[in-house]
């Protein structure tokens, strides 16, 4: 895989990537062990001065040849956790893979009042939508979450079964949203896959943007500046593959399609792909097959998803040029009328024609219109999403 040149933006990082690239200390907790599958505690960054470990599940599958194995970090949403499962489905497709909890808490059995329990080595806790955002920034949730996941990259690297320049990292809702920050944070990632997750926040209509809108200008433009993933998309070298649910209750489709567009960098590999009933939680989140088909296109030279090469859009039609190493056997136009609250759409199906000679796809619009994007499928069931057009309005 050939990565782009990084942008030369002047960003100042908040993190020591020079320590984050380290191996640290990693202690081990049998007593969480399942098979294969391994419990540890590793070194986090310091917390209000003091020393924080973050607990982690990971395997290392075993191989039946010499060359090494791919691997993944994998990054849970709010109320989740360190996910044994999630290791398991990526181990089993021999990928090493560590999935840590970035709260402080242990992935036992939740307290009455449904959080998972904390430990004495804890760092922060996320603070609903940024309400943090007071303290110094080493101490703010969002410091500590990527520099966590980097220090994860860093633990997988250590193994001489892996192969460092075939890990990518996955995250779904606020595990998405880190997901698409570190992407342009560390460079030794070789793909990223954020689920739900997105950047632009301060864009939303919901409760993000009025966490932004609620805070002083200044701090807004700090927190907007060091947290939000659209500050650090310019940095992105590496493809990524945008999952989202078209109803998704918490980040609005137009703001998701805009951070897979203003990520792609020129990247052709990077993909979008949009899905209607897919429902938020972290299972249903890992369940798309384009996941794992994109993570074995970058790091196993599997078979590519469909790719939307170039879009023209006219006055009464989109025409997509597309190429796909697998037949797409099904093209749909799914448009709106109504735009004005991008958490109640109404997306209605329209007709889309494939000219599978010249892999192009035609679809008409209307005046109707005020938003579209092309879907197409391939003989896998693999989905691939046109950007989001948004119509001017009228």
């Amino acid at each position: 895989m050939q990565r782009q040149k990084k942008s030369t933006s002047n960003h100042a990082l908040p993190w020591d990537l020079g320590k984050l690239y380290e191996e640290g200390q990693a202690f081990p907790l049998s007593q969480f062990d399942e098979g294969d599958i391994k419990a540890i505690f590793y070194e986090g960054l310091i917390y209000q001065g003091r020393p924080t470990r973050v607990f982690a599940y990971y395997a290392i599958p075993e191989s039946s040849s010499r060359e090494k194995v791919p691997g993944v970090v994998l990054v849970h949403g709010g109320g989740g956790t360190a996910f044994k499962e999630w290791v398991r489905i990526w181990a089993d497709r021999g990928y090493a893979a560590i999935a840590m909890d970035l709260e402080g808490h242990l992935p036992t059995e939740k307290n009455p009042d449904g959080i998972w329990p904390g430990h004495e080595w804890s760092g922060p806790a996320r603070q609903g939508e940024f309400a943090d955002y007071e303290l110094p920034l080493e101490d703010q949730w969002m410091y500590h979450a990527v520099a966590d996941v980097m220090l994860a990259n860093s633990f997988l690297r250590s193994f001489d079964k892996v192969d460092s320049d075939k890990i990518g990292v996955h995250g779904i809702s606020w595990g998405g949203i880190v997901t698409s920050l570190v992407a342009g944070v560390d460079e030794r990632f070789s793909f990223a896959i954020p689920v739900y997750g997105c950047g632009y926040l301060y864009e939303a209509s919901n409760k993000y943007g009025q966490s932004f809108a609620s805070m002083p200008p200044a701090y807004s433009e700090k927190i907007k500046h060091f947290w939000d993933p659209s500050s650090y998309f310019t940095r992105i070298s590496i493809p990524m593959l945008w999952v989202n649910w078209s109803h998704d209750p918490h980040f609005p489709l137009h703001l998701f399609s805009k951070s897979f567009e203003a990520s792609k960098g020129g990247l052709m590999s990077s993909n979008l792909s949009i899905h209607f009933g897919l429902r938020h939680s972290h299972s249903a989140g890992w369940k798309p097959q384009e996941i794992y088909t994109f993570a074995d296109q970058i790091t196993c030279g599997g078979m590519p998803l469909a790719q939307v090469i170039n879009q023209e859009i006219s006055e009464n039609s989109v025409k997509v040029v597309y190429e796909s190493a697998v037949p797409v056997v099904k093209a749909e136009l799914r448009y709106a009328a109504n735009t004005t609250n991008w958490f109640e759409m109404n997306w209605i199906i329209g007709e889309a024609h494939i000219d599978t000679s010249s892999n192009v796809i035609i679809a008409l619009i209307t005046e109707e219109m005020s938003a579209f994007f092309i879907q197409m499928t391939d003989e896998r069931g693999c989905i691939v999403s046109s950007p989001l057009t948004v119509c001017p309005a009228k």
